[in-house]
């Protein structure tokens, strides 16, 4: 069995408590991952992880951790505008990363990224990894397959929900009390943070985007968290229309509003001109597709897989919140120890920095924008 490998937590908040932490900290994942260090700019918060989770060292700042922890892979898991930062003192010092979503903040900063990896010669992944669930492959099998004849409309739907009602910052203690100011400043908002899974999905399935044009607004001005009052200073309100290089044209929202009880968080629709294709079930600690339905035809055809169609999930894993992450992070672990290409590759997660980028600028301006990347779809 080969060595596991060796790696450092950057950022204790709340995705890493409820779970990265939690699934690194199984026996299996154990025998794969070993977790050397925990950074975090918070001294106390980066002090009681890692006396929670039983991480040998901790750090306040990536320097440090990087100088002083012998370490493999760097896992970023801080605020979406800090992930460029972090991940590329990490490659730069020869670490293998996984990032987060979104990658970057910018196209120019996901540009620099990838290209650091080329010259490093080290790996990258990046949050969500739509292509590592059998559902992915299978829905893009039944497009390929001219199942739906030419596709001609798609919408996927991922609304937000704002951090502060997130469940675990309403606690007092420095694990719980995590501040999400950063949420509703430049650089987060539902877009980037909870619309990307839409984007990845989509494109995961369709392919990449040519074009894109959207409608932005702000809807509240500001958010009260734990009696502190947050000044709202991005557009919680979007509207994302997509042209794809096949043709087909999408919407995917990015908004901080209720979603519906009837249409899955995480669903999508694609209608062409012999058959349409619909999710129906989506598990919502991860955020895979577990059901879709085909219909054209005689008769309508139901795909189910349950979670356990992945290869990683077993046992408690299956019970821990955001499992996807989990899934990300162990291919990447096998990537490195294969030496083979991530399958949440950082081109796909480029291209959807690019969209969200690009919406943004469309929404502005009032144009449509033209894409300059591309990435190539994963088996």
């Amino acid at each position: 069995m080969q060595q596991p490998i060796r790696a450092a937590l950057i950022g204790c908040g709340s995705v890493s408590q409820r779970g990265i932490l939690p699934h690194l900290s199984q026996s299996d994942a154990r025998e794969r991952i070993t977790l050397d260090a925990v950074v975090d700019a918070v001294a106390d918060r980066a002090a009681a992880t890692a006396e929670r989770f039983n991480v040998p060292r901790h750090f306040t700042s990536v320097e440090a951790m990087l100088n002083e922890a012998a370490v493999d892979l760097a896992l970023v898991a801080t605020p979406i505008p800090a992930h460029f930062s972090n991940a590329l003192a990490a490659i730069q010092a020869g670490k293998h990363v996984y990032v987060q979503k979104t990658m970057t903040s910018t196209l120019a900063e996901a540009n620099e990224l990838l290209a650091a990896c080329d010259r490093a010669r080290v790996k990258l992944a990046a949050a969500p990894g739509f292509t590592l669930f059998p559902t992915t492959g299978r829905m893009r099998e039944v497009v390929n397959d001219g199942s739906l004849g030419k596709v001609y409309l798609a919408y996927t739907y991922a609304l937000g929900f704002g951090h502060v009602r997130e469940p675990i910052r309403g606690g007092s203690s420095t694990l719980e009390a995590i501040d999400p100011s950063w949420y509703y400043r430049a650089g987060g908002g539902p877009l980037p943070d909870v619309g990307v899974y839409s984007l990845q999905l989509i494109t995961s399935v369709l392919g990449p985007v040519r074009r894109v044009t959207a409608f932005a607004n702000r809807g509240s001005s500001e958010q009260t968290w734990q009696g502190k009052t947050i000044p709202v200073t991005i557009n919680d309100n979007n509207l994302v229309m997509l042209e794809f290089a096949s043709g087909a044209l999408g919407v995917a929202p990015g908004s901080d509003c209720r979603g519906s009880d009837r249409i899955p968080w995480g669903g999508m629709g694609l209608y062409g001109t012999a058959g349409a294709l619909e999710i129906t079930e989506v598990d919502m600690a991860s955020g895979y597709p577990t059901k879709f339905e085909v219909q054209g035809g005689a008769a309508p055809r139901e795909y189910a897989y349950p979670l356990t169609a992945s290869p990683y999930l077993r046992g408690e894993h299956l019970r821990i919140e955001e499992p996807h992450l989990y899934c990300d992070i162990m291919d990447l672990v096998e990537a490195i120890q294969q030496d083979r290409a991530p399958r949440a590759s950082g081109e796909q997660a480029r291209h959807v920095v690019e969209i969200v980028e690009k919406a943004y600028r469309a929404a502005e301006t009032g144009q449509a924008q033209t894409l300059e990347t591309t990435f190539d779809e994963v088996a």
